[in-house]
């Protein structure tokens, strides 16, 4: 009985924050609160947990065992929101808890919900389904409907998830974050009736018509865009969200020349959400806003779609076809497309050298670019020159782009023969229904064709991520004393002995100590933490203050410098507070450097302007880097929705205004068919060619 206890004074309020929703009308079936303030199930419900005993759990099979043990503890509290008890769940990093739900055997569409209390609530509904079913899983977001009661508790609701009932393996709602020290609280975990099932139609292709404005084809199915964001905001609540997400965006986002060029268009966007009808015509609007930003260090990622159906373990690489021109001529604004590296079992047959001419028939860059309407995790260059993360993310692990699996549906290539040094010159289209959909090694996407250590070369798969390789290079002499290291990240977090700093300063120390000559390979550089570009630096040039970093806080919703006198102005006032330091009086003016680049931003862009012009530095790349000179700052909310801005930006010495513009090669080096054909990485070769005419003098007795 509550009859006696506080909650009878329990309310419940609406709440404006931070992707904050309250239901539309079609949440109607959901529960409510009795005169005595506990909650109770609606009368539409087919499932309630009121957690008074022990829930029902899910543990797959593959879990890791420390993860299977309940994160939970039952509690008996008179604030429970329904009965006498709610659970605290403390979850551990890279684990989840999973309490299973009872749905009918019926086909249908469910609405579930929960309500949490204390931290940030990372709450899914999985449905998983039969292998005989050849259905794919569903995951779908919780989040906050706009209920909230005097006491805390926040309600947490997906939108509609159509579930095929005689099918389900399993069905549960999956926490993976508690967020809070003392946990998150969980209580009236409930799935109410929510309409007919919905049949998940088959498509090809992003633009297939069959989709409907609120679905995007996704691995040959329509993935409709509600099951990837939270619910509609009410009508009460569309406005002064709009407003608010303006607002945010207005003020934190970018530097002079993202702000200038982007930040119309993106708000425009946003303006046009006011006029939402569905979940996906309002959140997507939102995604869509992100992506015009097109900003490096800027992302929404929405769980679009379900899981790949194909693979394509083939990676593509900007280049120049020299032995393909004819047949195809290289696009006036676009890099040709080469295959750089490729397993034998799952790449449709494609091999190092071979061209990719079009994907739907566009060039493969330009087809990339257009999807920036339709995908959730479009993630580009800032610098709008540069494309090397769209044509990195046409192939590789579904995680890491894949978008021919995802979005394509044909490819056209150009095969060449290694073995002869020649091209067919025919063009070929490959339906993406043809690819394999199991089978081979997964290979990794980082610019690099070959690897060129003397011993310790990476793997074949290309897994190089936080891994350092460095040694002597392979066909060189003893004598010419040339060393290298291939990494992609720079996060050194502060640590000056840290994992990424260590290793640079140990490296250093070694070659100051016996090395003539230095390839740093950083073609896939995926940026971290200013002390690590800093340290580098130190190798190669006397100490100077390079840039400062305009932090966002400070100059929220400043759009200049527009002009050079104006920067020189921003970078003296900065220099003492917010510097980029470089070099040291230590550095070594004999010893040559040679950096390698190609995709690279954030400190990844930092590290080659704390290089450029140095002594005896030379930095080659096809192109210049991503142009990512700022930080960024998030906003997040109740479940796993959250946008990154890029915000701030970095003014050089002579008064620039760097956001935007990559830094450019001193030798501007296009990776060619021909060399790949015969075994040969175009950079490298440029690079090393380049150290043997600089090599540091040989010491004299």
């Amino acid at each position: 009985m509550k009859s006696t206890h506080p909650l009878a004074m329990r309310s419940t309020l609406p709440i404006l924050a931070f992707a904050a929703t309250s239901l539309t009308s079609a949440a109607t079936f959901a529960g409510e609160f009795a005169a005595s303030g506990d909650y109770q199930a609606g009368a539409e419900a087919v499932d309630f947990v009121s957690f008074e005993t022990e829930p029902a759990r899910y543990v797959p099979t593959d879990a890791d065992p420390s993860c299977v043990p309940p994160a939970f503890t039952l509690v008996t509290a008179p604030d429970a929101l329904s009965g006498e008890g709610f659970v605290n769940l403390k979850v551990q990093p890279n684990c989840a808890e999973r309490f299973l739900l009872n749905l009918p055997a019926a086909d249908g569409s469910y609405r579930i919900s929960a309500w949490v209390r204390h931290g940030r609530a990372i709450l899914s509904v999985v449905v998983l389904y039969t292998d005989e079913s050849g259905l794919a899983r569903t995951v779908t977001p919780l989040g906050p409907t706009g209920r909230v009661t005097s006491d805390g508790w926040v309600e947490m609701a997906s939108n509609e998830v159509p579930v095929r009932g005689e099918q389900v393996n399993a069905a549960y709602l999956r926490v993976i974050d508690a967020g809070a020290a003392d946990g998150l609280d969980i209580d009236a975990l409930e799935a109410v009736t929510a309409g007919e099932f919905e049949e998940q139609k088959a498509c090809k292709g992003a633009w297939d018509p069959v989709c409907g404005l609120d679905a995007v084809c996704v691995h040959g199915a329509c993935a409709a865009g509600r099951l990837a964001v939270p619910p509609l905001p009410s009508d009460a609540l569309i406005n002064p969200m709009v407003d608010g997400f303006a607002g945010r965006i207005r003020t934190f986002f970018g530097g002079a020349r993202s702000r200038k060029e982007r930040l119309p268009q993106a708000l425009a966007t946003i303006e046009a959400m006011r006029k939402a009808q569905t979940a996906w015509q309002f959140w997507g609007g939102l995604a869509r806003a992100t992506n015009q930003l097109a900003d490096w260090h800027t992302s929404m990622g929405l769980p679009l779609g379900g899981d790949p159906k194909y693979i394509l373990n083939a990676c593509f690489i900007e280049g120049s076809a020299d032995l393909t021109q004819t047949g195809w001529p290289k696009h006036p604004l676009y890099a040709d497309v080469l295959v750089s590296h490729a397993a034998t079992i799952g790449a449709a047959g494609l091999n190092a050298g071979d061209r990719l001419v079009a994907v739907d028939g566009q060039h493969p860059i330009a087809w990339a670019r257009s999807l920036a309407d339709v995908n959730p995790g479009h993630h580009t260059a800032t610098d709008p020159s540069v494309f090397a993360d769209l044509t990195e993310a046409l192939g590789g692990p579904f995680w890491g782009g894949a978008l021919i699996i995802k979005y394509a549906k044909t490819i056209s290539v150009i095969r060449c023969n290694a073995a002869q040094g020649t091209c067919d010159g025919k063009v070929e289209t490959l339906d993406v229904s043809s690819f394999t959909q199991t089978g081979g090694q997964e290979v990794y996407c980082d610019n690099r064709p070959f690897y060129h250590f003397k011993t310790g070369n990476p793997g074949s798969n290309h897994a190089v991520f936080y891994n350092f390789f460095s040694g002597q290079i392979k066909n060189t002499t003893d004598e010419e004393a040339i060393y290298g290291v291939v990494w992609d990240t720079l996060y050194g977090g502060g640590d000056p002995n840290g994992y990424v700093n260590g290793n640079l300063k140990k490296l250093m120390t070694q070659w100051k100590a016996s090395a003539r000559g230095v390839i740093l390979d950083h073609r896939a550089g995926s940026g971290g933490t200013l002390d690590a570009p800093e340290l580098l630096t130190r190798l190669v040039r006397p100490p100077d203050v390079a840039a400062v970093n305009l932090m966002p806080i400070v100059i929220a919703g400043y759009s200049g410098p527009d002009t050079v006198e104006e920067g020189l102005l921003l970078f003296d006032k900065f220099k003492s507070k917010s510097p980029y330091n470089v070099g040291a009086p230590d550095y070594d003016p004999d010893l040559p450097v040679a950096l390698l680049l190609h995709r690279d931003g954030s400190a990844s862009d930092y590290l080659p302007l704390g290089m450029k012009g140095a002594p005896n530095t030379r930095i080659f790349a096809p192109h210049p880097t991503a142009g990512a000179f700022s930080t960024f700052v998030n906003m997040a909310y109740y479940g796993a929705f959250e946008i990154q801005l890029a915000s701030g930006d970095t003014i050089t010495s002579q008064g620039d205004a760097k956001i935007g513009h990559g830094v450019e090669p001193d030798e501007v080096v296009a990776q060619r068919q021909s060399d790949l054909l015969a075994g040969k990485d175009s950079l490298h070769e440029a690079a090393l060619t380049w150290l043997r005419d600089h090599l540091k003098p040989l010491e004299t007795p």
